[in-house]
C-alpha cells in the first residue's frame, strides 16, 4: 500500500512538473510573440526587451525551452545592431557607440561570434562617420581628431590615415597631414602620394602669393621630389627668381609650362648667373616673339651671341 502511494506521489510530481513547464513555455511563447510584433513595427527596445524575457522564461523551462532560447540568443544582438544602424542614419552617434556595444556584449554572451564581430566591426566606423561629417561641416580639428580615433581603432585602414591627411592640411597642420599622407601611401592607399603633392604645390603657390618665398621653394621642392610637376617647378623658379636665386631659378623655369615670358625670364637668368652660353640661347628661342623678341634681339647683340 505504501509503494502504491509513493508512486502516485512520483506521478503527481512529474504531472506537476510537466504542467508548470507547460505553463512557462506557453508565457515564453505569448512574450517572444509580442516582442516579434514589436521589431516588425520597428519598437527596436521594446523587441530587445521582449526577447530577453522570453529567453528568461524559457530557461526555466529545461529542454521544452531550448529552441526559443536560441531564437532569442540570436534575435536579441541583430536587433541592436539594427536599432545601431538607425541612430547612425540619423546621426546620433553617442546611442549608436552605446547601442552596438549593447549588440557587442550580447552577442559576446550568447556565443554569436559572427554578430560579435558585426558589432566591433561598426564600431570601428563611427569614428569614420563622425568625421567625414565634422569635416563637411568645417570643423577641421573636429574631423582630425576623429580621423586619428579611427586610425587608433583600425591602423591598417588607409582611408582613415587619409582622411586623417586632408583634415590636418585643411586645418594648417601640414607636418601632421604629410605623415598621414605617407603612412596611407605605405598602407597602399593609391589616392594618398597625388593629395599630398598637390597639398605641397597648393601651399607653396599660397606661400609664394604671401612672399614667404624661403617657405615657397622648401614646399615646391617637396613636390618635385615625388615626382615631374610642371607647377611646383614654376612656383619654386618664380620664387628662386624673386630670391635673387638665379642658377635655381633657371633650372626650375626650365621644366615649368613654356611660355615665351618664362623663356625670358630663364635666359635673364642665365645672364645675370654669368653663364652667357645658356643665356644667348634662351635669347634666341624667342628673338622673334611680337612682345619679348625685340628685347631678346638686343639682349643678344650686347652679349655678342
Amino acid at each position: 500500500m505504501k509503494r502504491i502511494t509513493k508512486l502516485f506521489l512520483v506521478a503527481a510530481i512529474v504531472l506537476f512538473a510537466g504542467s508548470a513547464f507547460a505553463q512557462d513555455m506557453t508565457k515564453a511563447g505569448e512574450v517572444y510573440q509580442k516582442a516579434t510584433e514589436a521589431y516588425q513595427a520597428g519598437n527596436e527596445m521594446e523587441a530587445v526587451a521582449g526577447f530577453k524575457e522570453a529567453l528568461s522564461i524559457a530557461k526555466e523551462a529545461g529542454d521544452e525551452g531550448i529552441e526559443m532560447v536560441e531564437g532569442c540568443k540570436d534575435m536579441i544582438p541583430k536587433i541592436l545592431l539594427s536599432a545601431a544602424g538607425k541612430f547612425v542614419a540619423a546621426k546620433d552617434y553617442v546611442k549608436a557607440e552605446e547601442t552596438y556595444n549593447s549588440a557587442l556584449a550580447a552577442a559576446k554572451e550568447y556565443g554569436k561570434d559572427a554578430l560579435a564581430k558585426s558589432a566591433e566591426d561598426n564600431l570601428a566606423k563611427l569614428p569614420m562617420q563622425q568625421g567625414a561629417d565634422a569635416l563637411n561641416a568645417g570643423d577641421f580639428a573636429g574631423a582630425a581628431a576623429l580621423f586619428q580615433k579611427a586610425t587608433e581603432k583600425n591602423p591598417e585602414n588607409s582611408n582613415a590615415f587619409l582622411y586623417l591627411a586632408m583634415a590636418n592640411e585643411k586645418a594648417g597642420n601640414l607636418d601632421a597631414a604629410e605623415a598621414a599622407y605617407k603612412k596611407a601611401g605605405e598602407l597602399g592607399n593609391e589616392k594618398a602620394n597625388a593629395a599630398m603633392s598637390q597639398m605641397f604645390v597648393s601651399n607653396a603657390n599660397k606661400a609664394l602669393k604671401e612672399n614667404k618665398l624661403k617657405d615657397a621653394i622648401t614646399l615646391a621642392e617637396k613636390a618635385l621630389a615625388m615626382g615631374p610637376n610642371p607647377s611646383a617647378s614654376q612656383i619654386a623658379g618664380m620664387a628662386a627668381y624673386k630670391s635673387s636665386s638665379w642658377a635655381k631659378a633657371a633650372n626650375h623655369l626650365k621644366n615649368a609650362p613654356s611660355s615665351p615670358q618664362t623663356t625670358y625670364i630663364i635666359a635673364s637668368c642665365y645672364e645675370k648667373a654669368g653663364n652667357k652660353g645658356q643665356a644667348c640661347a634662351f635669347y634666341k628661342k624667342i628673338q622673334n616673339d611680337a612682345k619679348f623678341g625685340p628685347t631678346a634681339k638686343a639682349k643678344i647683340k650686347n652679349l655678342g651671341c
